[in-house]
Order: structure tokens, then sequence, then C-alpha cells
């Protein structure tokens, strides 16, 4: 039987195997074969229970929300590793549209940079993602097969409010007027238009941190700081440096986590306020004056690059919030997705999306009722800025001291209603004034 550890000194042994999982998934995600060992103190039920019953400890009840993401994490890592080997190693042949043995990963790539014969690509990655789709499926039924841990329920852990649902579907419900002005009609336009390809002028030639941090337009974002990326997306067109910023923003958000604090209370496992900071940085791209003094556009040039970032990050907020329609369902069964994809997607897509690639495309994510809540947070939080620092606050220093100052202290893992609904209106009105 493992010692019995009080709540601080457990807390100091997630601080040293979280980020060993963290890793492990990164370096799983990556092709390389890894292994992760949890303590067994911190698999321990009676310490579980412990946990769960102290009313009086702040960081009990935080322990509890770290612990049961861990444990998903230390089940999940083998089926993961087969939902990766499905992805990046299974070979598929084909005679057309390509010619050759392809993997997933593979047939994806060319179809997004192959305008031309992306509908046949798409087409070909529905009729051979059983495979993924069922690897996927596994891992999902680890969640379902704990509906409750600590005296807690799967949506009090997961969930930063309790309706984000309801959010997701009232955001595809007022945004539907604008997404239809795209006209888009089949999952190939989709990706094209989420690309953004109108707006590929003027960005660096590389995505790296450097280039990204020269974006923002100030050194002071990362002063003193040594953010991890991990792997950036390859650069394929503007939404790749969009994405590059999410990702920057996120690991930028961890990079100040507040040392002084105890890990579980100074890291939210599942990110909201991750996902915040990463949305502010991407929010940025969408400004006449970054599109004009970081891309060095001119105003008729700036008009249609904000058009294009806007559509497409319509796209990319619209399908974070039907993931987060489809993730109760995705536990109940394949059939229970399949039917959730056609019902959701519907309404998400403007048309009814292939019923095969239920589970393949918008596969539902653990942490994506954080991502939809920090894109809606972040729009609002981008009008206070502006409101107080002007336009350019990305390149205000007193701005930035003033996130970085924010940024140092315990992070919320929940939001509430009003937060919600204004971020979901700001973020609306802001597209819609550039589509």
């Amino acid at each position: 039987m493992p010692r019995e550890l009080s709540p601080f000194e457990l807390d100091r042994e997630l601080a040293r195997v979280v980020p060993r999982a963290r890793a492990a998934y990164r370096a799983l995600r990556a092709g390389r074969e890894v292994t992760l060992m949890v303590p067994d103190v911190l698999k321990d039920p009676e310490t579980l229970d412990r946990l769960a019953s102290d009313k009086s400890d702040p960081i009990a009840a935080p322990l509890v929300r770290h612990l049961y993401w861990l444990e998903l994490m230390r089940r999940g890592l083998p089926r993961e590793g087969e939902r990766v080997r499905r992805y990046r190693v299974e070979r598929h042949a084909l005679d057309k549209p390509l010619s050759g043995h392809f993997t997933w990963r593979e047939l994806l790539g060319h179809a997004l940079r192959d305008r031309a014969r992306r509908p046949a690509l798409i087409e070909a990655l529905c009729e051979r993602g059983d495979a993924l789709r069922d690897a996927g499926s596994r891992l999902l039924e680890l969640r379902a097969e704990m509906p409750s841990f600590g005296g807690r329920s799967r949506a009090e852990l997961e969930l930063p409010h309790p309706e984000i649902a309801e959010h997701a579907r009232r955001f595809l419900a007022d945004s539907a007027d604008a997404y239809g002005s795209l006209e888009l009609r089949d999952l190939a336009s989709v990706l094209e238009r989420g690309l953004a390809r109108d707006a590929d002028d003027g960005w660096p030639r590389q995505l790296s941190l450097r280039s990204l941090n020269d974006l923002l337009g100030s050194p002071d974002w990362l002063s003193g700081l040594r953010p991890d990326l991990g792997e950036l997306p390859v650069t394929l067109s503007a939404a790749s440096f969009v994405r590059g910023l999410l990702r920057l923003g996120a690991a930028w958000n961890d990079a100040l986590a507040p040392a002084q604090q105890p890990f579980a209370l100074a890291h939210d496992t599942f990110g909201l306020a991750r996902a915040t900071h990463g949305a502010l940085f991407a929010s940025v791209t969408l400004t006449p004056t970054f599109l004009k003094r970081q891309l060095g556009l001119g105003k008729e040039r700036a008009v249609g690059h904000a058009r294009a970032l806007a559509q497409s990050a319509l796209i990319f907020a619209r399908l974070l919030a039907l993931r987060v329609l489809l993730s109760e369902p995705a536990l109940a069964g394949p059939s229970a997705l399949r039917e959730a994809f056609s019902e959701h997607g519907n309404k998400a897509f403007g048309f009814e999306p292939p019923p095969n690639a239920a589970g393949l495309f918008c596969r539902p994510r653990l942490g994506d009722a954080q991502r939809l809540a920090g894109v809606l947070l972040a729009a609002a939080r981008a009008e206070q800025l502006a409101a107080e620092h002007d336009e350019d606050w990305f390149r205000n220093p007193r701005a930035i001291e003033q996130l970085r100052s924010e940024t140092r202290s315990v992070p919320a893992t929940t939001c509430t209603t009003a937060s919600l609904e204004a971020g979901a209106g700001r973020l609306k009105q802001a597209l819609v004034e550039r589509l």
C-alpha cells in the first residue's frame, strides 16, 4: 500500500507527473513509442477517497480534477497509440485520384494542398477511415466508462460551464445567416474557405516562435519566457499562422503560470485560460492595424485579407461548436455519434455531411468545451483591451504587462453565462463587420 501523503505532498507528485504525461502524448502523436509511469499513490483509491471527502483544504478539489485527467491519460495512452498508428503509419493503396500507398495523414495533407482533387480525396479519406474511426471510438469509451470520479460527475470535472452545449447550439443559430453568406456546399469548400488562401500575402516565410513573436509586434510578450509550442502546424496558408498564434497564446499562458501557487491551482488541466489566451492572440489577425502594420498591406488588400480571415474564423468557431455538441453523443457509442453528426452537422455545415465522415471530421476531443468558451471569452476581452489601449493594444507595453500580470494569478476554470453571451455577441459582430 502506498504511503499516505498530505495534499501538498500529492501536489508535488502531480507537478512531476503531469508534464511527463503531456510530453508522452506529444511524443506519441509525433510517431514515437512512449510509456507513462504514474506513482501508485496517485492511482490509489484511498488517496482519492481522502481528497474527495476533504472539504477544508482548498487544493483538495483541484487535485481530484487533476487526478481524473491523469487517470484518463494513463488509461488512454495505449488506445491513443493505436489511433495514431492508424493515422500516421497504416497505408492505403489508391489508384485515383492519386496512385500509390498513403497514410491517412498523407491523404489529408494532399486534400488540404490540392484544391482540384480535394473532393475525390475527401471521399477516399472517408472510405478508408473505418479503422481510424474505430480507434477513436475505443478512446472515447474510456470516458464513457467513468461517468463520475471522486464523487463528482464527468460534467462537473470537465466542463467550464454546465450549459456549454446550449451556448454552442445558440451560437450556431445566431451565426447561421453570416455563415450562409459563404455559400458552402460540401466539405471541400469548407476546407478551402477555412484555409483563408485569399489572405496569403504578407506573412513570414516560415512558421516559428520567432516569426510568431514578430507578428505580434513587440518583444515584451515573450520577455523572460521560454514557451513550449510543441510541433507547429505545417505552413499551408494564412490559417496556418493563425493556428500558430493560437498555439503561442496557449504556451504563453502556461509559461506565466504562478510558480508560487500549488501546481493543482496554478494549472488548469482542461485549459480554459490557455484556450482564451490562444484565441486572444489569434484574434489580432482580424484587426486593421495588424494587417497594415504587421503584414504591410494597403487599405484595399487589408479589407480582402480581413474578409478571408473572418470567414476562416467563423468556420473555426462553428466547427468547435459542432464538436461540443457531438461530445456527449460520442460517449454513447458510434451509432449515437453518427445520428448527432447528421443532425448537428447539417446545421453547422449548412448541408448534409457525408455519413461516413462521422468520427473522422470534427472528431470531439477532451477540452473542446474550453476551446469554444475560450474563443467566446477572447472576443469580449479583445474588445475591452481595444477600449482601454486602442486597436493596436497588442503592440502596447502597458496592455502586455497588464495581461502578463493577470496571467500570473490562479486561472479560472469556469465561466459565467453572462460572459459567454457577451463573448458570443461580440464575436459575431466582429466577424460580420468583416465578411
